[in-house]
């Protein structure tokens, strides 16, 4: 095992239980998933403005998608999209006022709107996802993209020959893909059996899990190269250095910011 496997490892158990406690109530929810939003959309703000002199808008913008998630939150996820369309302006108005090179302006306006939507929007899909479909169906969507990484960076690191993206991700293979899809159909069958008949919480059935879990097999390997394409064009390994052995936290909720909002739609139309 690698120094840097070793890394991953400890960090996750590190970091795995406080997640999988917040989703005890739905106002730590909120909180962690605004701590999430802090983070990555930081992150992700941060790798627009390398370079430049201009980063003035950063806090303002990050603090913006954080009040976004939190007041979406609060009101228990209604009116979305007015409060999404409020930010976005609120947002691309700082981003503007804020350059003094106008040649910032394309990129710093694109990079708002972007760690507003793909960060903060995709994220907060688990309000109605928690409050429509409960907490053990939320969690699930979770910890079966945690077991999808996990099975698919072991089974690609070990069997990986079949690369899926040279140009963008050249780690990335079938053989990893195939292998996170069986992880996460067997965590999610085992997952749902203890939450079943131990905790009595009602999760979707086995046929909708084989569902979720290609789903996910497909999602987030495009979460993943999408982030990745990202790094490649700002020139950076990593989005941070805030989990050690995983990168920042946009790395790691790369592959979840896809696959969220459509989980929550599939509940929300009964394929789930």
């Amino acid at each position: 095992m690698t120094t840097e496997t070793k890394t991953r490892l400890v960090t996750a158990s590190i970091v795995a239980p406080f997640v999988v406690a917040c989703f005890i109530s739905y106002k730590s929810l909120i909180g962690l998933v605004a701590a999430v939003v802090l983070l990555a959309s930081y992150e992700l703000l941060n790798m627009a403005v390398q370079g430049q002199n201009e980063r003035g808008f950063v806090k303002y913008a990050v603090a913006i998608c954080v009040g976004f998630v939190v007041a979406y939150g609060v009101m228990e996820a209604r009116n979305g999209l007015l409060l999404l369309s409020l930010a976005f302006i609120l947002t691309n108005v700082i981003a503007v006022l804020t350059q003094k090179n106008v040649e910032n302006v394309w990129p710093v306006v694109v990079a708002t709107g972007l760690a507003l939507v793909y960060v903060a929007g995709c994220l907060s899909f688990f309000f109605p996802m928690y409050l429509e479909f409960g907490a053990a169906n939320a969690l699930l969507n979770l910890t079966a993209v945690w077991l999808y990484d996990t099975g698919a960076y072991f089974v690609g690191m070990r069997w990986g020959k079949t690369k899926i993206s040279k140009k963008f991700s050249p780690n990335k293979s079938l053989e990893g893909v195939i292998g996170g899809f069986l992880s996460s159909l067997a965590f999610s069958f085992v997952y749902k059996l203890v939450f079943d008949f131990i905790f009595k919480a009602e999760v979707m059935p086995f046929g909708s899990l084989v569902i979720l879990s290609a789903i996910i097999a497909i999602l987030d390997t495009f979460g993943d190269l999408f982030e990745s394409a990202l790094k490649r064009y700002f020139k950076v390994k990593d989005s941070g250095t805030v989990l050690p052995g995983h990168g920042g936290m946009l790395d790691r909720i790369d592959g979840l910011l896809f696959v969220t909002p459509v989980t929550y739609y599939l509940l929300s139309i009964g394929v789930l």
